[in-house]
């Protein structure tokens, strides 16, 4: 996995991208959250953008953008503040209109964010792309794949039809630390990485395969970009902070 660790975050130079013409070559999607890009508006209306914000259980949304100050130039650039009200199982979800991205032959994906969790005994939390879907841990969505934290484990998880691979990251996340989380489809496996230091080094954690049945790659369906954050068993009011979501696809295959 050393050709991935060494191109984790450089996308353009993986094996489906390399000579790429952007974005003739490369759907991609890219949200630095600069500004606020959701509503609680379904698409198909005026009022609707980028993400579809639902609240999960909770009476409130707490979506935020941060401004930056001098003294936390790590929080710059945009970041989105995600804070759940002080119940247990309830918070936030967000998913990216329309289901754009799929994992078949032919047809790469790269995914990569940077996050941080306040509390991350407290906080279940879901990045990656899955079927649309308002409830991803209590709504039983059947199609997924990224990273999910829950019970403070930090985890690599694809979802097919209900059944789901679970790999346990190699890490030992801790309260409010910016980690880089990523996952490559080269058209045959999902190989996941972790930059737990946040300097832009990643390190493998879970590859599955899509020959494998066990390891449950979805590959009937498209999907989308999709952030959640749930209140855990203790009923605290929890934030989850993301940086940026990218994810990005060959248009064509030949």
């Amino acid at each position: 996995m050393a050709d991935f660790q060494a191109r984790c975050g450089i996308p353009v130079n993986f094996p489906g991208f390399q000579n790429a013409m952007i974005p003739q070559d490369v759907v991609m999607f890219f949200d630095d959250f600069l500004s606020c890009s959701w509503a609680t508006i379904a698409n198909g209306t005026d009022e609707a953008m980028t993400w579809k914000s639902t609240v999960v259980a909770q009476a409130a949304t707490g979506l935020t953008i941060l401004s930056g100050t001098d003294a936390a130039e790590d929080e710059a650039g945009g970041v989105l503040s995600i804070e759940t009200e002080a119940t247990a199982n309830d918070g936030e979800n967000l998913q990216v209109h329309g289901e754009s991205f799929h994992l078949d032959g032919g047809y790469p994906l790269y995914f990569e964010s940077r996050l941080l969790v306040k509390d991350v005994s407290n906080l279940d939390m879901f990045i990656g792309i899955s079927q649309t879907d308002a409830e991803i841990f209590t709504g039983g969505v059947s199609n997924r794949v990224g990273f999910e934290l829950s019970a403070g484990t930090l985890s690599f998880v694809s979802e097919d039809a209900t059944v789901q691979k679970t790999t346990a990251c190699d890490i030992t996340e801790a309260d409010d630390d910016w980690i880089r989380v990523a996952f490559f489809w080269d058209g045959l496996r999902l190989i996941a990485s972790v930059d737990t230091d946040d300097n832009g080094t990643f390190t493998h954690q879970a590859t599955h395969v899509a020959a494998t049945t066990a390891d449950y790659v979805p590959q009937a369906i498209f999907m989308t970009p999709t952030i959640e954050a749930i209140v855990g068993s203790t009923g605290t009011a929890e934030i989850l902070y993301v940086d940026y979501v990218l994810c990005m696809q060959q248009r064509f295959s030949e």
